[in-house]
């Protein structure tokens, strides 16, 4: 059964990463909240040495520097979340060798500093490539340990805890309409007779107990950040951090795009366009900029894009939009329910491919399209990204990562002009390729899920190299 809220698949966040960033920041909150409260109970002698020490595990140590784990560990622990972080101080965290912080609790203070953060590359000893430990000690003896792990998108669980529940403020967390997978989604909606859009919406009411305007409201927070993404990143020049010496380039494609549209190219400008947009959001998030997890941050470029050619070159309208985000939410929470959209766990297929099969259904639900159309969509999209290896240059979100989001989103359109010529029944259904997806990924080698080991990380020369 699905219980996932469209408030925790698209959260508002700092880039680059959502399992790297978002994830550890929003974990580190968590264990700055209790160990406030323990260090408010706690009987200690006043002169006592107090110390919180971070440990990662797995893709979170191999490539944490590129992704600047370290920095949103020590965001989190001075009290910041995803949504409320100064990013331009963010990106300063740790510049300056040696540099001490205080982390301010009500009684005590607490000086915090990079070497308090241990990168571990040897064995994972946990359930999840994406682990973190956070302790507090006192006069060098631990007192409080709690381990994360950072699970995709942003989504954090906690060894021994129950999985997080953001926003489900109703007792019983159950949805109206029980599904789990395409094939139930489909019948649920013949039986109930409601349109997808609708039948999602009086899910989420019983998520999460918010009214039908709070939800739209929220949804309009989650689309006003997306396109001033592509808006700014629209607009911004010069290389983006972490030594890759990557240029920006969403304005001059975008400025290609309209040169395109005056020779009457008007097959290629609108590809350029897709570029464009697709370009500017990923360039923002490698930037550290705020962004929207789509499903996650490193694919954080293609549902923005393809919102903003439905409403700039269709003229979609606002209302019909926060409707096709609600349906593209419907199959993340398909893809991550039955498979993963961790790239740790199931490497780039499970990000970029997920928000390319997003945004198919997307474009079909915004063009009127029925559910199988969404559906049949939404398997073109992921079929053509089976397999596809996670394997960032330096750890950093830029380098194969920027381009693979505007590849993802013209995939995203085509795969929905394949969904709407065809006049007969897919072979593979959409539940087939997830479950294609998932097999596919666990036989994927490690070096080819977030570590920066293989591919094309090492392939010349780079390796996994601590930067940015």
């Amino acid at each position: 059964m699905i219980t996932t809220s469209f408030f925790e698949l698209f959260k508002i966040g700092p880039g680059p990463s959502s399992s790297h960033t978002i994830g550890p920041m929003r974990a580190a909150y968590q264990f700055r909240q209790d160990a406030a409260n323990y260090l408010s109970t706690a009987q200690h002698q006043p002169n006592s040495t107090w110390q919180i020490r971070c440990e990662l595990f797995g893709a979170l140590a191999a490539t944490g520097h590129g992704h600047g784990t370290h920095r949103a560990v020590l965001a989190g622990l001075m009290g910041c979340t995803p949504t409320s972080v100064d990013t331009e101080q963010l990106t300063n965290f740790f510049e300056t060798v040696n540099e001490q912080y205080t982390l301010d609790f009500e009684q005590t203070q607490i000086l915090f500093t990079e070497n308090d953060i241990f990168f571990d590359y040897g064995f994972n000893p946990y359930r999840h490539p994406n682990t973190l430990k956070l302790v507090l000690l006192v006069n060098y003896t631990p007192v409080l340990t709690q381990v994360f792990y950072s699970v995709g998108g942003g989504f954090i669980e906690q060894e021994g805890g129950t999985k997080e529940a953001i926003g489900k403020t109703n007792v019983a967390h159950k949805p109206k309409h029980v599904y789990k997978n395409m094939q139930e989604l489909e019948a649920t909606q013949r039986n109930t007779g409601l349109p997808i859009d609708q039948l999602l919406i009086e899910n989420e009411m019983s998520l999460t107990g918010m009214t039908e305007e709070q939800i739209f409201d929220r949804l309009d927070d989650i689309l006003r950040v997306m396109d001033e993404s592509v808006q700014r990143g629209l607009q911004r020049e010069g290389i983006l951090p972490g030594g890759l010496n990557v240029h920006r380039r969403a304005k001059t494609m975008y400025q290609k795009a309209q040169q395109l549209e005056t020779q009457r190219r008007h097959a290629d400008s609108l590809f350029a366009r897709l570029n464009a947009y697709a370009l500017a959001t990923s360039e923002e998030n490698a930037a550290g900029n705020m962004v929207v997890t789509a499903p996650t941050n490193g694919a954080a470029g293609v549902i923005p894009a393809c919102l903003a050619y439905l409403r700039t070159d269709c003229q979609i309208p606002e209302d019909l939009l926060q409707r096709g985000l609600v349906v593209a939410a419907m199959i993340g929470f398909i893809i991550k329910n039955n498979a993963s959209i961790s790239g740790a766990e199931l490497g780039c297929q499970a990000e970029v491919g997920s928000a390319a099969a997003m945004a198919a259904a997307l474009f079909a639900f915004c063009h009127h399209e029925a559910l199988s159309v969404m559906a049949m969509a939404a398997e073109i999209a992921m079929e053509h990204h089976l397999g596809m290896t996670c394997d960032p240059i330096k750890g950093l979100v830029q380098v194969p990562c920027i381009e693979r989001n505007a590849n993802g989103a013209i995939k995203a359109y085509n795969a929905y002009l394949l969904a709407v010529g065809r006049n007969t029944q897919p072979i593979i259904s959409f539940d087939q390729v997830v479950e294609v997806m998932r097999q596919t990924g666990i036989d994927l080698s490690e070096k080819y899920k977030e570590t920066a080991t293989g591919g094309l990380a090492s392939s010349f020369g780079w390796g996994n190299m601590p930067g940015s």
